[in-house]
């Protein structure tokens, strides 16, 4: 039982290292902007499809959760508010959680496989530090893009919303967007962006930590892979909670 406890902690001490050793070599990233807009395209371009679909689907679904249960009361006007959850909660931490399983995992692969072929090795003796060319990247992509890929999917998620309204609730568009912005403040868009910058963080930092500490050949990667997928979701969870309490104090 200590055990994993002991290496949990060990895990996370080891990957703020790296942040802070990735944050120290982001100039190093800028003056090699090929290597910067090169993970912009995966990390943002890439993900465009399927973070659209997420976004749709998150505010038809939440629409009609939320209408069939207003109706009850006759409080369907108010079915706008469901745009407040998800700049909150549904867009930050979904879109998180996409770029986890499709990013993050794509950063512990293909790092893996570079250690597993010891060509991590190979920049070290051609005197280019890993961190600042494999890392630094990586990790100011994920801090670009996924605030701006949240935004994003809020939009189409509130057109999705809107849609489901007015087809299945009978609300219309300016109702939907008119209860929305009335109670929606520039707290909510403000706590949801500080998130995103925590969450690129961490998908960055998880999939890099677990691809530069790969061993043990084909397996050793898949394994890797899994793990920065599984414990990048499980850290944007917590960060969330304690984000969320954090900000509200504040």
């Amino acid at each position: 039982m200590i055990k994993p406890v002991v290496n949990v902690c060990v895990a996370t001490y080891e990957v703020a290292a790296l942040s802070l050793e990735s944050l120290r070599h982001v100039p190093y990233a800028l003056r090699h902007h090929k290597l910067f807009f090169k993970q912009l395209y995966e990390v943002g371009n890439r993900s465009l499809l399927v973070v659209t679909l997420l976004g749709v689907f998150i505010g038809m679904s939440l629409a009609l959760q939320s209408g069939f249960q207003l109706r009850k009361f006759n409080q369907e006007s108010f079915i706008g508010l469901i745009g407040i959850a998800i700049v909150k909660e549904f867009g930050p931490v979904i879109t998180a959680f996409l770029l986890a399983g499709r990013v993050g995992s794509e950063f512990a692969a293909e790092i893996g496989t570079m250690k597993v072929y010891e060509e991590v090795d190979a920049l070290t003796v051609m005197g280019v530090r890993p961190v600042a060319y494999l890392v630094s990247p990586r990790m100011l992509a994920c801090l670009v893009m996924l605030p701006v890929l949240v935004i994003y999917a809020d939009f189409v998620g509130m057109l999705g919303g809107a849609m489901v309204a007015r087809t299945y609730v009978g609300v219309d568009p300016s109702v939907f967007f008119r209860e929305l912005f009335q109670w929606l403040d520039l707290g909510d868009i403000s706590r949801s962006m500080v998130k995103c910058v925590f969450f690129a963080i961490i998908i960055a930092m998880t999939g890099c930590y677990f691809g530069l500490r790969t061993k043990g050949g084909a397996e050793g990667v898949g394994r890797s892979t899994t793990d920065s997928v599984v414990y990048a979701i499980l850290a944007v969870l917590v960060s969330d909670y304690f984000l969320e309490k954090i900000l509200l104090a504040l």
